[in-house]
């Protein structure tokens, strides 16, 4: 092997060696999917903060209107049937919440071969006022927590970047 191969072969080792070195040292992770988050409104000005993949599918919405509706791409084995009960958990390192819903097959605007896990009331539409004033605090915080959120199901899941969309959270607070 010639020097120039061989000094190749070393940077190209050594280039190799300080990337894993960086992964492992927690540097950027291929798990958070790249996309964008967004405050859409609705046509009747109800405020949807979503998150859209590089394709503009979506990944990740959560809305109001005459209730909380959450959306999300199901990290789960996909339902054999629509309507079929499930549990995702969303976490930001720090602290995480449980949310019971159903899976469907995902509709046109989500990423193909997905399943789609919706929930509605943050599954509590039976809760007083102050109680689910509080509950509905704990999530907006979570989501507003500057931490990337991970999304899991069945021991599968995915990473989102941290919330980024303009004012979204004052906007919630306004209309919901």
């Amino acid at each position: 092997m010639t020097t120039p191969a061989r000094l190749l072969g070393l940077v190209a080792l050594l280039s190799w060696l300080g990337l894993s070195a960086a992964t492992a040292a927690g540097g950027p992770s291929k798990d958070i999917l790249s996309g964008a988050w967004r405050l859409d409104m609705d046509r009747d000005e109800r405020p949807w903060l979503t998150f859209y993949d590089t394709s503009r599918k979506t990944v990740f919405r959560f809305g109001c209107g005459t209730h909380y509706e959450l959306d999300a791409v199901y990290p789960g084995e996909a339902p054999k049937q629509d309507h079929t009960g499930a549990t995702i958990t969303i976490g930001n390192g720090k602290t995480q919440m449980d949310f019971a819903g159903f899976t469907y097959a995902a509709p046109e605007n989500f990423p193909p071969d997905t399943s789609w896990f919706n929930q509605a009331d943050l599954a509590h539409p039976e809760l007083t006022d102050d109680i689910w004033h509080a509950l509905e605090d704990q999530f907006l915080d979570l989501l507003a927590s500057g931490q990337p959120l991970t999304v899991s199901a069945e021991g599968k899941s995915y990473s989102l970047p941290p919330t980024h969309a303009s004012r979204w959270r004052a906007r919630f607070k306004k209309v919901c």
